[in-house]
């Protein structure tokens, strides 16, 4: 028999997680949302229940995800236990990347299991690919019983599972931050500097694609440490001043992410040993 699901919150996550976990061991019965319409969108897709109160659809079902923004889980979390709608073997799931599982203790009580299982991957559009998550390492948080319901339905789609304790989840999300959205946000830097050039945006886009793409080619093969190349790499001091001079004229308030970068830049190099120390200690100085 199929488990049954609900998500709690209709955004880009529960899209992605509940047409992808459809048709095979879960049954989605259920969404909640704070917008009908959202609820109802998401909902029609598998001829689902829909409502605003979650405790409305929660109370036959299996496996509850609570899949809203961080500020919204505990609020979530503490209706349905005011409201007593769970139940034993329930497994209460939220999906946030900083948060542990002390935020659901409240459905322990009631003999609920509470898992935190966030995937180290990233929901820009409610688009979605059937074996997107193939491969994808979720980081789950709980007891053992709810650690294990965890793991089969990251292995239901292809998934790998790493557990993580609570404590370290805030410095794991951290982590992620700068392995994905900072990175958008260099790329974004990067294209404001080419339109300056008088490239058209397309273009711009166009231009460093295949230089993003052989970079992070590279530090999967070689690491970061070998991946890394430019004037930093090189020791290349004249040109890192030029860059500054470039950037007090046209871009300013990207200087100070040019000084900290390198610097890091520098710590990468120095580890390496290729350059002379006195190269270093001057580039330390910017």
């Amino acid at each position: 028999m199929k488990k049954k699901i609900v998500f709690v919150g209709a955004g880009k996550v529960a899209w992605h997680l509940s047409h992808i976990l459809r048709n095979k061991e879960y049954l989605i019965c259920g969404v909640s949302s704070k917008k009908k319409s959202s609820a109802k969108t998401l909902a029609s897709r598998f001829n689902a229940n829909f409502t605003t109160k979650p405790e409305v659809i929660v109370k036959d079902t299996d496996i509850i995800f609570i899949t809203t923004p961080d500020s919204e889980i505990e609020k979530v979390v503490k209706n349905l236990c005011t409201k007593k709608v769970l139940r034993k073997k329930q497994l209460v799931i939220h999906t946030s990347g900083l948060l542990g599982t002390k935020i659901l203790d409240c459905v322990k009580k009631f003999g609920s299991y509470a898992l935190s299982m966030h995937p180290a991957f990233s929901f820009s559009s409610r688009s979605y690919k059937k074996n997107e998550l193939s491969g994808v390492w979720f980081v789950l948080d709980g007891a053992p019983e709810a650690i294990k319901m965890g793991e089969r339905i990251v292995r239901s789609f292809g998934g790998k599972s790493l557990v993580l304790e609570s404590g370290k989840k805030p410095l794991y999300h951290l982590a992620l931050v700068f392995a994905s959205n900072f990175f958008v946000g260099l790329e974004n830097m990067a294209i404001d500097l080419l339109l300056k050039c008088g490239i058209k945006k397309k273009d711009a886009a166009k231009l460093i694609k295949p230089l993003v793409e052989v970079t992070e080619k590279n530090i999967w093969e070689r690491g970061t440490h070998k991946a890394l190349t430019g004037p930093v790499e090189r020791g290349d001091i004249e040109t890192m001043k030029k860059h500054l001079v470039l950037l007090s004229k046209h871009k300013r308030s990207f200087k100070k992410t040019y000084k900290e970068l390198s610097k890091h830049l520098m710590s990468m190099v120095e580890k390496r040993g290729e350059i002379e120390r006195e190269k270093i200690e001057l580039m330390k100085e910017f």
